[in-house]
């Protein structure tokens, strides 16, 4: 019974590869999408703005070829540059004999679309400025506690001088990160423009996160500033308390030096109300909550 089957099996297989081999043998026609490949190009320039990326072929053949065109190793329509710079255009149809692989084993019944233009444009170089694309969610009473810094800032890109002309920055990939609580220091990817390349194929970006809390300064020197030498502006009181909101270990750096209060003379000049309110300039990455007092009395003495 056993033998029986193995025969059976062999004689079906036999059958069935006869049945595909005279098949195939048979002549078909069939559609098919080539891409588009430029060849013979000059040194250091390169094309943009083609018309098409590829080009849908009707081809009449035996079917082993069509089969091998289909599903075999991908082939290109080859388009000659010759070596000229500049706006082309070419009929497909011309095109035809510079494609080996069709003239030997296919007729071509249709070409769709019938022409292409594009351009050979030479490669230039510029430098340009990174710019960051990502989304930053702290954790709640976490911030940041300096400025996002992304290396290297500036990267070198290649193309055709249309499309760099105006072209001052490319960006990075988009990014989300979320729940942050701790210093953040990533690699991203470098994302260029169709047509252009770079060197640089990732970035790296640090932000320093700390966790966020209140620090009273007290005693701060409030100036005077912009008094003529024949006038005085006397303040009451002459000190306030300032409350900053920041990063723990920043803040923890910072004396009442750092923090600068002052009241300009032609500003309470203007005033009516006989108070006026200090401007208080803080370090950077951190936030004023308040001043103790809001206002301040002051005599403009003469």
């Amino acid at each position: 019974m056993k033998k029986k089957i193995i025969t059976i099996s062999v004689i079906a297989f036999f059958s069935i590869a006869l049945w595909v081999y005279v098949s195939l043998s048979a002549v078909f026609v069939t559609t098919v999408k080539v891409p588009v490949h430029f060849t013979n190009l000059p040194i250091n320039y390169t094309v943009i703005n083609a018309s098409i990326n590829e080009v849908e072929l009707q081809v009449k053949g035996r079917g082993w070829e069509l089969a091998k065109l289909i599903w075999g190793t991908e082939v290109n329509f080859d388009i000659s540059i010759h070596r000229r710079i500049g706006h082309r255009k070419n009929d497909i149809s011309d095109l035809i004999d510079a494609n080996a692989w069709l003239t030997s084993s296919f007729q071509v019944l249709e070409i769709t679309p019938s022409q292409i233009e594009y351009d050979v444009e030479k490669i230039v170089s510029k430098r340009v400025s990174l710019i960051k694309n990502f989304k930053l969610e702290f954790k709640q009473g976490y911030g940041p506690s300096s400025e996002v810094k992304i290396n290297p800032a500036t990267v070198e890109i290649y193309g055709p001088s249309t499309l760099l002309k105006n072209l001052d920055s490319i960006r990075t990939e988009y990014k989300e990160i979320l729940n942050v609580a701790d210093n953040v220091k990533i690699a991203l990817q470098i994302e260029t423009p169709e047509g252009i390349s770079t060197t640089a194929k990732t970035c790296t970006i640090e932000l320093e996160v700390q966790k966020i809390v209140d620090k009273t300064f007290e005693n701060l020197i409030v100036e005077t500033r912009n008094v003529p030498s024949s006038k005085e502006l006397i303040l009451y009181p002459g000190k306030i308390n300032v409350v900053l909101r920041g990063g723990i270990n920043k803040l923890g750096r910072l004396t009442n030096d750092s923090i600068k209060a002052y009241v300009d003379y032609w500003s309470a000049l203007r005033e009516e109300s006989g108070t006026i309110q200090p401007v208080i300039e803080v370090p950077a990455f951190t936030t004023l909550v308040s001043t103790i007092p809001n206002k301040l009395e002051y005599i403009i003495k003469q």
